[in-house]
């Protein structure tokens, strides 16, 4: 006699415990690479930035003081050192040479000159007085610029300052003579400018970490050459 099949259902076979662990551990280990590459990923991309805001900064204030000294002028007749006589009280002392420049200054101002170009980059020719003052302390550089003026009058008050650039660790300036480069100029003894500038800036991230930075500017404005007036008589009829 023929046996009929079994009408009782065969029990679905389900995961082992092992076999549940094992999956656990696979999926933690892929989700823990994802996590690292993207962390690792992250860390890059926050570095970047910092980096490229901070060399944005730097040279946005190399190119506004490389155009500021590109444009420097100086007077037909600047007043040597030697004629600058002692005046009475009430009248107006003598003009700040046109330029001027000490990295080592005491009150901060490493430069301050005559220029055709103004405070900003877009900034209308124009004849301005443009100084340069860093605070070593805090990191600052502020520039200061008077519009059709040759002197700087209250360079100390804080109002007419503004901050171009914070976390300055240095700068550095150099002024070339032609023959090799001084580390301080003054155009009322030079009677001259320099032939050219030269800008070391170190600018700090958030973290600390140091760039630096350097750009050379060469000055446009030269002496015109002296000219002898030519006197003709004119013979009478």
């Amino acid at each position: 006699m023929r046996c009929r099949a079994s009408t009782i259902p065969v029990a679905r076979r389900a995961f082992t415990l092992i076999e549940i662990l094992i999956s656990l551990a696979i999926v933690s280990c892929i989700v823990t690479m994802v996590y690292g590459s993207y962390a690792a990923t992250s860390r890059s991309l926050e570095v970047y930035n910092a980096r490229m805001a901070c060399s944005e900064r730097a040279h946005l204030v190399l190119r506004m003081m490389a155009r500021q000294i590109r444009c420097a002028y100086l007077p037909a007749s600047e007043p040597a050192p030697a004629q600058a006589k002692a005046k009475p009280p009430g009248i107006a002392s003598a003009p700040n040479p046109a330029f001027r420049a000490d990295p080592q200054e005491a009150h901060g101002e490493i430069l301050s000159l005559t220029t055709t170009g103004g405070f900003g980059l877009d900034d209308a020719m124009g004849l301005s007085r443009i100084a340069c003052r860093y605070d070593r302390h805090s990191g600052i550089l502020a520039i200061r610029c008077e519009t059709g003026t040759q002197r700087v009058d209250a360079s100390q008050d804080s109002r007419t300052w503004q901050p171009v650039a914070k976390g300055v660790t240095d700068i550095e300036l150099a002024f070339y003579d032609g023959r090799q480069w001084q580390t301080r100029w003054d155009s009322r003894q030079a009677r001259r400018l320099p032939q050219a500038v030269r800008i070391n800036l170190a600018v700090a991230e958030e973290n600390g970490r140091e760039h630096r930075y350097a750009t050379t500017v060469p000055i446009l404005c030269r002496p015109l050459p002296q000219t002898q007036e030519i006197k003709t008589e004119t013979g009478q009829p």
